[in-house]
């Protein structure tokens, strides 16, 4: 059996390595990865094989556009028919050591095994930028079960020497009590979440700004990078830095941003970053929007080549990080899935674009929802969000709608109706899944 080589993670000088020594790196790392995948995986020889490509063929980061692409779908089906990992898990049996899981929001979820080598790498990379250290307060938000985020929060901050609270199974007002008697350093959970924390804490007479937290770790969704959202989460809780972290569960944890950036750093030692086309699959130069095409460079349990992600995303067009930082860097973080993007009378339309302009009206609350009605010939837009005072008068109201409607059409160029709920109206979010905002209604889909 071909074994990868043992990497050294954990020095915090590999994220800025002068970009001749990282594309050595990044080139040897993809050598070792294609001659492993094409040994020890059927999944992958066979791909390579009907692809007419050798292992032999790939010597630089330059080869990679001649590497097929995976999907989600793929592994979704190797996955039935090859139960339970699928015939793409390189290591053996006896080395598997974690299991998690996809949330299973785009169908069947795709299990993942990591083994304990392939772990340790996943929080050493957490480890190598300390975010909390000894007599620190940490507490993380999300549930555990089967979920690589919250696990490898958990454990890469206790391997930090944090104190760290696992809240996930504890309702919202539960954890708000916790934390206004721990007054933790950082806390960790997706944005939605976190803001939505802040509407129940006022309700219970409790500032969360008034805590002494830290910085806010914002995981599964977008959320650090989106001005509005970014500063109503400062403002509620009285942090300086929202983190905003990456990652998927088919790969690993990938990175995050820093306090001068809000683009995501991608831990390029792990992993290799493309942006592509997502109708042809043609490489994008840095700057233009395109899906997202993970390669994992140094995992033996299930890798990965060239993973199409559904994310949009722009490579960064600027050299190094202020924080110093080389490698690859995702420019305003991730901008939306490619299955929500709205393609809308001509226009395609993130619902992250929406979400900004919500945020950024102080008279309403953080929360919104997209629907989608009508047919391919004449679809409708309709935006609804809250009013923060649920006595608005009548005069007012019909401005707020007025100012959040012309807010949109600058925005995303396009006229949507607005409506303006009473607070609390609308879907909350919950921790244990990812909020579904965009509500498709159309007889058909093909807008």
């Amino acid at each position: 059996m071909n074994v990868l080589p043992s990497y050294l993670i954990l020095d915090p000088k590999v994220d800025r390595l002068p970009p001749p020594l990282l594309r050595e790196l990044q080139s040897e790392r993809l050598r070792n990865m294609v001659r492993y995948c094409y040994a020890n995986t059927p999944f992958w020889r066979q791909k390579f094989d009907a692809a007419g490509v050798s292992p032999q063929d790939i010597l630089t980061v330059d080869d990679l556009p001649k590497l097929p692409f995976c999907t989600k779908a793929e592994l979704q089906a190797d996955q039935q028919a090859h139960p339970p990992f699928g015939s793409y898990v390189g290591a053996p049996r006896s080395h598997w050591a974690r299991y998690f899981a996809t949330s299973g929001t785009t169908g069947q979820p795709v299990r993942r095994v990591m083994s304990a080598r392939d772990w340790g790498y996943v929080l050493d990379r957490f480890r190598r930028n300390p975010v909390a250290g000894p007599g620190d307060i940490a507490v993380v938000l999300g549930p555990v079960d089967g979920l690589v985020g919250p696990n490898a929060s958990n454990e890469s901050l206790a391997a930090m020497g944090a104190m760290v609270v696992q809240a996930g199974l504890y309702d919202t007002r539960t954890k708000i009590k916790l934390l206004s008697e721990l007054h933790p350093a950082l806390v960790s959970g997706a944005a939605s979440y976190l803001l939505h924390m802040v509407e129940v804490a006022q309700e219970m007479g409790i500032s969360l700004s008034s805590l002494d937290v830290r910085a806010l770790s914002s995981v599964g969704e977008p959320g650090g990078a989106n001005e509005g959202t970014r500063e109503r989460l400062k403002l509620g809780w009285g942090v300086q830095h929202v983190g905003d972290g990456f990652g998927m569960t088919e790969i690993f944890p990938l990175g995050g941003n820093c306090i001068h950036s809000t683009s995501i750093h991608i831990a390029s030692d792990l992993a290799l970053a493309e942006i592509v086309d997502p109708e042809s699959g043609a490489p994008l130069p840095p700057g233009e929007v395109g899906e997202l095409v993970i390669t994992n460079l140094v995992g033996d349990t299930q890798p990965l080549l060239r993973y199409r992600s559904r994310d949009y995303a722009r490579l960064a067009t600027t050299g190094a990080c202020a924080c110093g930082f080389t490698g690859t860097r995702l420019e305003g973080s991730i901008l939306g899935r490619v299955d929500d993007m709205i393609w809308f009378r001509g226009a395609n339309i993130f619902p992250s674009a929406i979400e900004a302009v919500v945020r950024r009206i102080p008279e309403l609350t953080a929360e919104y929802q997209i629907e989608i009605s009508g047919d391919a010939a004449l679809p409708q837009l309709l935006v609804r969000a809250e009013a923060q005072r649920p006595d608005l008068p009548s005069d007012e109201l019909i401005a707020l709608r007025l100012r959040l409607g012309q807010a949109l059409k600058d925005a995303i160029r396009v006229a949507a109706t607005v409506e303006i709920m009473r607070p609390g109206e609308l879907p909350r979010p919950d921790p244990r899944r990812k909020m579904q905002r965009v509500v498709d209604k159309r007889e058909s889909k093909t807008a």
